[in-house]
């Protein structure tokens, strides 16, 4: 199967109700098939990219397919309703991704962080909900007045994204992920402070801080959390796979596993300092306590890093295979 079908078969299979979507695209992998074989053994030769495409253009916008096995109550009508979630939602994307942006710079530059954070992130809501109004209105006015729809036809299938290599992400797992990436960047550059003493019994306690071992990486750190920031607005306006986010992903997995090399160099990953009343063999256990928390924490971390490093490598290599030309679909 061609990249190209394979992309837009699972175009139309993210857009469908999910009782019926497997047997509905095994349905079309079918007819689009058909159509592919007889057009390649008519022409004697496997298809070019463009030949394949104009034979899935001529079944049309995925978001006009997966609307034909849709039952809806229109509030809009059915000429225009296929387009309005997907309308709706790069709107929306772009409406937070900008009040989020807009929230990371109010939050740097001010007094109390987390006070702006918070207001931000109502503000993002707000961002969101009139994005939604707007375009709705501006469906309703174009049903209203027969807008003509000829711009829809102007699709081509070979820049649909790749939703077979990766399901898309979801604009809420986007945005919470835009939230703590946030609240991150705000911590390692101390402009949010968390409580950092540790209590040990009653009466006894220590103080938490990272050991200079972090200072080697702090400028590392913050570019990786900026870039994940990055991605993760990418991710609002743009869910799908694709090249450049998988690269942004393989950039932040190899620069995370550098960094815990290098923390590993220069253990201990922790300061504590006693309050009073700790006694200096409290102080040890807790300083190999907490140190040992790090230990697992970030060992497991580059374990997972190495697995998803792994995994977009193999997506990328895939999605190269599935772009070349190939024989005749055969069913």
């Amino acid at each position: 199967m061609t990249d190209l079908v394979e992309r837009y078969l699972a175009s139309v299979e993210r857009r469908l109700p999910e009782t019926t979507a497997k047997d509905i695209v095994a349905e079309l992998r079918e007819a689009l098939g058909a159509k592919v074989d007889a057009r390649a053994a008519a022409l004697g030769r496997a298809l070019s990219a463009d030949e394949t495409a104009a034979i899935i253009k001529d079944y049309g916008h995925p978001v006009v397919v997966a609307s034909r096995y849709a039952s809806h109550d229109y509030v809009i009508g059915p000429d225009y309703y296929p387009w309005f979630w997907h309308v709706q939602r790069i709107a929306v994307g772009f409406a937070v991704a900008i009040s989020f942006g807009v929230v990371a710079i109010r939050a740097l530059g001010s007094e109390e962080p987390v006070t702006a954070m918070f207001r931000g992130v109502g503000g993002a809501l707000q961002a969101a909900l009139i994005a939604f109004g707007v375009v709705t209105a501006l469906f309703i006015a174009a049903e209203r007045q027969k807008l003509d729809m000829t711009w829809a036809q102007r699709w081509n299938p070979k820049d649909l994204p790749r939703e077979y290599i990766r399901k898309p992400r979801s604009l809420f797992e986007s945005a919470v992920a835009v939230f703590f990436d946030i609240v991150f960047i705000l911590f390692w550059t101390s402009l949010l402070k968390f409580p950092n003493e540790l209590p040990l019994r009653e009466g006894a306690s220590v103080a938490v801080t990272l050991s200079p071992a972090w200072a080697a990486v702090y400028w590392p750190v913050l570019a990786l959390a900026m870039m994940a920031a990055a991605g993760h607005l990418h991710d609002m306006v743009r869910p799908a796979w694709n090249r450049f986010r998988s690269g942004l992903s393989i950039a932040g997995y190899a620069g995370g596993l550098g960094v815990v090399w290098v923390l590993f160099q220069s253990r201990p990953f922790v300061d504590v300092q006693p309050q009073p009343g700790t006694s200096p063999e409290e102080l040890e256990r807790a300083l190999q306590l907490v140190d040992g928390v790090f230990l697992v924490v970030l060992g497991f971390g580059a374990l997972i890093w190495t697995i998803t490093l792994g995994v977009e490598v193999y997506r990328q290599i895939r999605a190269t295979r599935m772009s070349e030309p190939c024989a005749p679909l055969t069913v």
